[in-house]
């Protein structure tokens, strides 16, 4: 792998892209369309977050083998996590109208985080509420994509390790 793509720089890349959709997320939320957070799109928001504090801890800490594919695999797990909460979303997004009153709404509302910092973790739109598109695609779909391409990335970071053993 070129040195410019190093496990740490793929790591900080995720971390930051990371931020950037939670900080797009918050605009979105109070910019001019005033798109509201389904429970959905909450968990993600989390799963968001969480992905960015391990990826920026694995790049700051500049870890070797064993701890590389630690947090490799910390970072692929919400990766999918998130991944799979998209792709609900994605596929049965449109059906759930009562999302807000249903098991999932009452359990991300009933977090804590969401009195800590209701502006940003409290869900308060439906699932199936349609804004415009960004780009052709939705951001559900923009979720779904996003995370793919992390896994995608996690698993590079993956094999270059695995491979570094075998060439030692």
């Amino acid at each position: 792998m070129p040195k410019q793509l190093s496990p740490r720089v793929i790591f900080g890349l995720i971390g930051f892209v990371c931020i950037g959709v939670l900080t797009s997320a918050w605009y979105l939320q109070y910019g001019p369309d005033r798109q509201q957070p389904c429970p959905l799109c909450v968990l993600q928001r989390y799963t968001y977050l969480a992905l960015a504090m391990v990826c920026l801890l694995a790049a700051a800490h500049r870890p070797q083998r064993a701890g590389l594919l630690v947090y490799a695999a910390i970072a692929d797990l919400f990766a999918v996590v998130g991944a799979g909460l998209a792709l609900w979303q994605v596929t049965k997004g449109a059906s759930m109208t009562s999302c807000l009153s249903d098991p999932i709404g009452d359990f991300v509302n009933g977090l804590p985080s969401a009195n800590w910092w209701p502006e940003f973790f409290f869900a308060n739109g439906g699932c199936a509420d349609k804004y415009p598109p960004i780009l052709g695609m939705y951001v559900p779909q923009w979720s779904l994509f996003l995370f793919v391409l992390f896994m995608g990335l996690i698993a590079l970071v993956l094999l270059t390790v695995l491979r570094q053993k075998r060439a030692a």
